[in-house]
């Protein structure tokens, strides 16, 4: 969406000009901060070192591969996953996983298995109390959303291996690994975890108006940070204000669950099958955040545009196809008040984004435009205007349109034992808020 093409023409110029103030300034008190946990960040002309330090400043992110997998899934899809990571200010992903997850079976263990994948990381997911809030990523302010430009999002993509036990790379990542997520120290043998990393090939970056940034990958790798972004970012803080859905239901009830996270998150990563080669390759999973409401419905609405690089691969390129993914984590929540320990690194033995209790879910489906001019898609652009208050000030000239994600597969992870698989039936039967917008939805 808005995140992922280029805004550009007349109608923006009177909103970069505060957009580049802000950010500015932001860069420079930062930077003035003795107590901030992390590095500042760059400013938004920088665009190798903004996304050297998005890689080194993040705990997690989304790891979309091509499905090999028929449960809650079609093979052939791209499916995110969210991944807690470390990169050893190397700019390298390096993950702490298993042949026993999703992901790994696609890349490994299955036949038909690919090493190729993305890893999506985005500025909307940083909760880091030691320097100003980045306002234009937070909803409620003039442009502020997940959604917005200058919110930065970063797509790496390349092979992943699995790398040789007790070799210097891998006694390196697993030193990072275990001190960014201490909780992976006592996670069980008997899971067989093993180091893997991204051999990046391909650097995708939007953090400003204007389009992509594809920087090559010498670039980003010659970028020298400060050691102080190994630090971890994911800590507990004050809440902020947001749309309260109460709390989530209890681990037994899954679709239930499922529900609350998609009523309750705000943003996601949607992932498509590339169709583009820039920062990418033809036929990758390219996972990349989109902003969304479901008004209660449990059905995900997009505002979005054709300039974007997921509806070019969705619907407009030649070999563009609908099939899609939405992954959501629960880790979103850090610091805000509905946060639970769970999801955050060191509140308890466990927290971590990647612990099996902070729910993650992924959604799979065709994409499709709503009908303009329907019952339908005004009740859509209703709940997307009053969830992301920015989406009215779009200009008019990108052509955004109201998109939705038409659910046949439902994949949840919220506790120890492995994925749920939801049936859409008991997905859409679970609870709902908004049974007045349910039933205006064409199925």
């Amino acid at each position: 969406a808005t995140c992922s093409i280029g805004l550009k023409g007349f109608t923006w110029k009177l909103l970069i000009a505060p957009a580049v103030a802000m950010r500015a300034t932001l860069a420079i008190a930062s930077s003035l901060a003795v107590a901030a946990v992390a590095r500042a960040p760059p400013f938004h002309w920088q665009k190798a070192e903004t996304a050297r330090w998005m890689a080194s400043t993040l705990d997690w992110g989304f790891l979309s591969t091509i499905s090999t997998r028929s449960d809650a899934s079609s093979v052939g899809d791209a499916f995110g996953n969210p991944y807690a990571f470390a990169d050893a200010s190397s700019g390298v992903p390096y993950f702490y996983a298993s042949m026993l997850d999703a992901s790994m079976i696609d890349l490994f263990v299955a036949n038909g298995s690919k090493p190729r994948a993305s890893f999506t990381l985005s500025e909307a997911a940083l909760k880091d109390p030691g320097f100003i809030f980045r306002q234009y990523c937070k909803i409620g302010t003039f442009l502020g959303d997940p959604e917005n430009p200058p919110c930065a999002r970063l797509v790496l993509s390349g092979n992943i291996v699995k790398l040789e036990a007790n070799t210097t790379d891998e006694k390196k990542a697993k030193e990072a690994l275990f001190s960014r997520h201490p909780s992976f120290k006592q996670y069980p043998p008997s899971h067989d975890f093993f180091v893997a990393k991204m051999e990046v090939d391909g650097v995708w970056l939007i953090d400003f108006y204007g389009g992509a940034t594809i920087i090559p990958p010498q670039d980003y790798m010659a970028v020298k940070l400060s050691s102080s972004a190994l630090k971890s970012t994911s800590t507990m803080v004050p809440g902020t204000p947001r749309m309260a859905h109460g709390p989530p239901p209890p681990y037994a009830q899954k679709a239930a669950t499922a529900r609350w996270m998609v009523q309750s998150l705000d943003w996601g990563v949607l992932s498509t099958v590339s169709t583009r080669s820039a920062g990418t390759r033809v036929g990758d999973a390219f996972g990349n955040p989109n902003s969304f409401v479901d008004g209660g419905s449990g059905v995900p609405y997009l505002y979005v545009s054709d300039m974007d690089a997921s509806m070019i691969d969705a619907f407009t390129a030649k070999d563009a196809s609908p099939r899609v993914s939405l992954a959501l984590s629960e880790a979103e929540l850090t610091g805000t008040k509905e946060a639970r320990p769970d999801c955050v690194i060191g509140a308890t033995p466990f927290g971590d984004p990647e612990n099996p209790p902070c729910a993650r879910l992924v959604l799979s489906g065709e994409l499709s435009r709503v009908k303009a001019g329907s019952d339908e898609e005004e009740a859509a652009k209703s709940a997307l205007f009053a969830r992301h208050t920015s989406f009215k000030k779009y200009p008019d000239d990108h052509h955004f349109y109201v998109a939705k994600l038409n659910v046949d597969g439902i994949w949840l992870i919220d506790f120890y034992g492995g994925a749920a698989i939801i049936s859409p039936k008991d997905y859409f039967a679970a609870n709902s808020t908004s049974a007045p917008f349910e039933s205006i939805i064409q199925v």
